[in-house]
């Protein structure tokens, strides 16, 4: 049975590498049908709802963290969020007047930035590093190098059926010779692997393949799910912040407010009582 919609951590042990490989069926069918997406605009979006199910893998999360590709180019934005429980959702905005060619360019210039929300904090944790026409995988490993200073190496493939990837990572520990060495090793031979391959009849098969020399630890699969998380609550709150002199201006002209999910599409409606008590609550 081939794998579909998980996480699985591994480590090859006397490498001091750990890694993640993820693979997207029907959650990523499921982001994809929330908007009509142009094929490569499709393909950016992949990339990046994978890069964020593989790097929330190397952090202890207990909240959320979003990833967001902000462009001055054809591909505007581009935005994954995941969850500590595995739920997963997207969106992207892009130049509706752009061609294939503009959209497959490039980012351009334009910022990266990997935001964590901890429940309990009440700031979250933010790092931004320029795009600089980077590919999603070259800015996600520019990103490690800038603000964690690990070694890191993504392989990402998106085909219209499914979005895999594969992260590797050099533990932290003091720096020798050896140990050095023993990453340029392995990044050799990730550099050598398709990316497409790693949509495997398993993982376990698919390491021991491409790593037959090493001792690999394999952990158990974690479930991934498109869910999106938006709620009535939501959308009152958002309501409020728009403040409700405006909120009366919008009454005056439409019988109710409408508050649009970006990522489901899920529209939230509300009459002139239901926006009275909003207010009345406020």
């Amino acid at each position: 049975m081939l794998n579909t919609d998980s996480a699985q951590k591994f480590l090859l042990e006397d490498r001091d590498v750990r890694g993640v490989i993820v693979h997207l069926t029907k959650s990523y069918h499921d982001i994809l049908k929330q908007h009509h997406y142009p094929e490569i605009i499709q393909k950016h979006l992949g990339e990046v709802l994978v890069a964020s199910a593989l790097l929330v893998e190397t952090i202890k999360l207990n909240g959320r963290m979003t990833i967001q590709f902000q462009s001055e180019g054809a591909a505007q934005l581009l935005v994954a969020q995941i969850n500590d429980e595995g739920h997963l959702r997207g969106l992207a905005q892009w130049d509706a007047n752009a061609t294939n060619v503009e959209l497959s360019a490039g980012f351009g210039n334009g910022e990266l930035v990997i935001t964590i929300f901890q429940k309990g904090h009440e700031r979250p944790m933010q790092g931004i590093v320029s795009l600089e026409n980077r590919t999603i995988s070259e800015a996600l490993t520019f990103y490690f190098l800038q603000s964690e200073q690990l070694p890191t190496t993504f392989s990402l493939a998106v085909t219209k059926e499914y979005a895999v990837g594969m992260l590797l990572q050099l533990m932290p520990k003091e720096k020798c010779e050896d140990h050095e060495k023993s990453w340029e090793k392995i990044s050799k031979r990730v550099s050598e692997i398709n990316p497409a391959e790693i949509f495997y009849d398993n993982n376990a098969s698919f390491l021991a393949y491409y790593f037959p020399d090493e001792a690999i630890r394999l952990f158990d699969a974690r479930e991934l799910v498109f869910k999106c998380g938006c709620t009535k609550e939501k959308m009152e709150n958002a309501i409020r912040v728009m403040g409700q002199i405006e909120a009366n201006l919008i009454l005056k002209e439409k019988s109710e407010i409408v508050v649009t999910c970006e990522y489901c599409n899920h529209h939230f409606a509300f009459d002139r009582a239901a926006v009275e008590e909003i207010f009345l609550d406020a």
